[in-house]
C-alpha cells in the first residue's frame, strides 16, 4: 500500500510535476462549480458541525480506532468538538467563500483561525488522551 501512495504522488511530488487547476491544495482558489460550493461549503460542514456541537451540548464523543470508537467525555469531548467544528469552518470557508470573489480575503482569514482551532483541539487531544491516556 505505501508504494501505491509513493507512486501516486501523495508523498514526493517530481520536480517536472505542474500543477493543474483540477489539483486542490488548501490553500488557493477552491474547485469551481456549484457541486464543490454547496456540496464541500455547505452540506458537509453542516454535517461536521452538527456533530461538534453535539460532543459540546452532550459532553460525549467519539473517536474512530482500530479495536473500535474511544469514547470521550468532559473536556475530551469538547476539545473533540472544537477539532470537529473547525474542521467544518474551514471546509465552508474554502469551498464556499473561496467560491465567492469578493469573500474570497475573508475566506483565506476564516481558514486560518479555524486552522488554530482545529490545532489547539488535536494537541489537546494527543497529549490528554494519546500521551497520558487519560
Amino acid at each position: 500500500m505505501l508504494a501505491s501512495l509513493w507512486s501516486n504522488r501523495m508523498f514526493y511530488r517530481r520536480p517536472d510535476y505542474q500543477p493543474t487547476a483540477y489539483d486542490d491544495d488548501w490553500e488557493d482558489i477552491p474547485a469551481s462549480g456549484s457541486i464543490a460550493k454547496w456540496l464541500g461549503g455547505v452540506v458537509a460542514p453542516i454535517a461536521l458541525i452538527t456533530y461538534g456541537v453535539t460532543c459540546f451540548s452532550t459532553r460525549h464523543g467519539m473517536l474512530p480506532g482500530r479495536n473500535g470508537p474511544l469514547d470521550l467525555f468532559g473536556a475530551d469531548a469538547i476539545a473533540d468538538g472544537l477539532a470537529i467544528v473547525s474542521l467544518g469552518l474551514f471546509l465552508h470557508c474554502h469551498y464556499f467563500w473561496g467560491n465567492i470573489f469578493h469573500l474570497a480575503t475573508w475566506a483565506v482569514l476564516g481558514k486560518i483561525v479555524s486552522l488554530i482551532g482545529l490545532i489547539g483541539g488535536l494537541v489537546y487531544l494527543m497529549i490528554h488522551v494519546g500521551v497520558l491516556g487519560r
